[in-house]
């Protein structure tokens, strides 16, 4: 049997401490296929591929995310696997969690706040583990 790789989308705002959690997310998935985006860059197509979804910004309504933001309006993702993270503003966190609400997509573990390697490295295996469960 073949083992596939799962398929990993990233995106993010353009805020320095987003981005260093994010590289440090890349490197936790070392066995999978993973796609970072800032989401200026960002192509909806990419979540159609996706098998589990990351986000992550430092304060809320980032411009850049306002395409982000029309897309998981529109767009039934249920039961796929979704992970936040900040190291921002608290209501960063609140901010993520809403633009998700409608898309359904599975928030399947509170959002990563730490920038420690091996705290991400253990939220970051939380959710995988969760689209594993999904199959």
């Amino acid at each position: 049997m073949v083992k596939t790789k799962k398929t990993i989308l990233i995106v993010i705002d353009e805020a320095d401490s987003t981005l260093k959690m994010a590289q440090k997310i890349v490197f936790a998935l070392s066995d999978c296929n993973v796609l970072m985006r800032n989401a200026s860059q960002f192509n909806p197509t990419e979540l159609l591929g996706a098998d589990v979804c990351f986000f992550g910004c430092e304060k809320p309504k980032p411009v850049s995310f306002a395409a982000l933001e029309q897309v998981l309006l529109h767009i039934n993702l249920a039961g796929r696997p979704c992970g936040l993270f900040s190291q921002g503003q608290e209501n960063a966190i609140s901010y993520l969690k809403t633009i998700i609400k409608d898309s359904e997509i599975s928030l399947v573990t509170e959002p990563c706040r730490s920038d420690k390697a091996n705290d991400i490295k253990t939220w970051t295996n939380t959710v995988i583990e969760a689209s594993k469960k999904k199959k």
